[in-house]
């Protein structure tokens, strides 16, 4: 049999193999459950919330308030955000009504029948005075959305004690004219607004979270697999009809189809459940919707996340086996994987806290570390979606990372070759060094 018969046939045993285990099966079954889950968390989150209306009472005690104070704080509580203002067809997130007493406002808060009662009432000076009586805590978002509507009711107030008419209260508040534009001329593009910031920040976010999970995971596995046929010693059965190297090889692409498999299955399930969502949300809120993709998401980005993931894996995964090929016991396999482990994770927290905003991505820093083989997938899609990276960075990234493969798969091939017949010993870093001489 030729070389790639010997590692096609690896991979495929390897493949057939892990999809056939109860822990694949179940363990996948469960992932698309909760793909579909988080899919249609949004609209169980409105359903739920659809009766669920928040009943604030009012209590003013205050003369000569302008306006009608109940009708301003719900206009102000049920605001959306996009207009500024309560729509017609919007089902109110506040029922705000006003209460002669409110001693039996306060019982009411108390027994549970109404969530707040707010007090208003003037000061010695003049000032409007408010108390807010609720249950829940100053700093909830209930809380923070009274003293802001609260707010605005006093400056009202204030204005029409000093004789501006409402009418012209509302060119006061009128928004400036206030742009933003890229610093560099010769960017024309549109700035992003934070509807685009988030989007595309969480995309890479849940992309970096995914190839480290495809790393971890199915890393683990080759290794878990190496010593397992390494301690029940058929490995030398194998070995009289294959390789090291084919062998290595197989184990490794035998594994990456099962990862392909798991989120290619993942990836199908959750577009279906995208594109069922506008159906689901008609039936069960009666409102229509549809499948919006995240902000930033094209064809070129899933292309650069598969490329990055799988170069990503293919590094990895070689460095596990070679490096489990060095022990014997299944107790052994977390402390020989530790160094490649802790890379992979240092290399995932500095790309998500650059892609959530905590690390600035431009700086140089990041900027050289996002060219290092064995952190660029983790870190190259947060410089992509944010738009930091040229064309020529991404080329280079990929470039070195294949070289980098290249590379350990050399290295990986020889720790292999000579430690797959090691039983009863765990050999240093001398030895180690050694056994790779010895195989070149």
């Amino acid at each position: 049999m030729t070389d790639l018969g010997n590692i096609a046939a690896v991979a495929r045993r390897e493949y057939t193999t892990r999809v056939r285990t109860r822990s694949f099966i179940f363990g996948t079954l469960i992932l698309l459950v909760a793909v579909v889950a988080i899919t249609f968390a949004p609209i169980i989150i409105r359903a739920l919330a659809q009766n669920d209306a928040q009943r604030i009472a009012v209590r003013v005690a205050a003369a000569d308030v302008q306006g009608d104070p109940v009708a301003t704080l719900s206009a102000l509580l049920n605001a959306t955000t996009e207009t500024g203002s309560a729509t017609p067809d919007t089902k109110a997130d506040f029922v705000v009504t006003a209460v002669p007493d409110l001693d039996a406002a306060r019982q009411a808060v108390v027994a549970g029948s109404l969530t707040a009662v707010l007090a208003i009432d003037r000061a010695a000076d003049g000032e409007l005075r408010f108390t807010l009586y609720t249950n829940d805590s100053a700093t909830r978002p209930t809380a923070g959305t009274i003293r802001q509507a609260s707010t605005a009711i006093a400056v009202a107030d204030r204005l029409a004690r000093l004789g501006v008419a409402p009418a012209e209260q509302a060119g006061l508040f009128a928004p400036t004219r206030f742009g933003v534009e890229w610093p560099d001329p010769a960017r024309t593009g549109p700035t992003r607004g934070t509807t685009e910031v988030i989007g595309q920040d969480m995309l890479s976010f849940g992309m970096t979270i995914l190839i480290f999970m495809m790393i971890i995971l199915y890393g683990t596995w080759i290794a878990m697999s190496v010593v397992e046929e390494k301690s029940s010693r058929v490995m030398e059965v194998i070995l009289n009809a294959a390789t090291p190297f084919q062998l290595l090889t197989g184990k490794v692409l035998g594994v990456g189809s099962v990862a392909l498999t798991q989120y290619v299955a993942l990836l199908l399930v959750g577009g279906a459940a995208m594109l069922a969502e506008g159906a689901v949300a008609d039936a069960v809120l009666g409102e229509t919707g549809g499948a919006a993709l995240p902000e930033g998401l094209t064809i070129g980005l899933l292309l650069l996340f598969g490329l990055y993931g799988i170069l990503g894996f293919l590094l990895f995964a070689v460095l596990y086996a070679g490096a489990a090929s060095l022990v014997s016991r299944q107790e052994d396999v977390n402390s020989i994987v530790m160094p490649m482990t802790l890379v992979a994770t240092a290399g995932y927290l500095v790309g998500v806290y650059a892609a959530i905003g905590l690390l600035d991505i431009r700086a140089g820093w990041l900027v050289v570390m996002s060219q290092v083989p064995f952190l660029s997938p983790f870190m190259m899609l947060g410089r992509i979606t944010a738009g930091e990276a040229v064309a020529w960075e991404i080329v280079l990234s990929v470039v070195l990372l294949i070289l980098a493969i290249v590379g350990a798969l050399w290295l990986a091939a020889r720790i292999y070759a000579a430690g797959v017949l090691l039983y009863g010993q765990r050999p240093g870093a001398r030895a180690i060094w050694r056994l790779v001489r010895s195989e070149t």
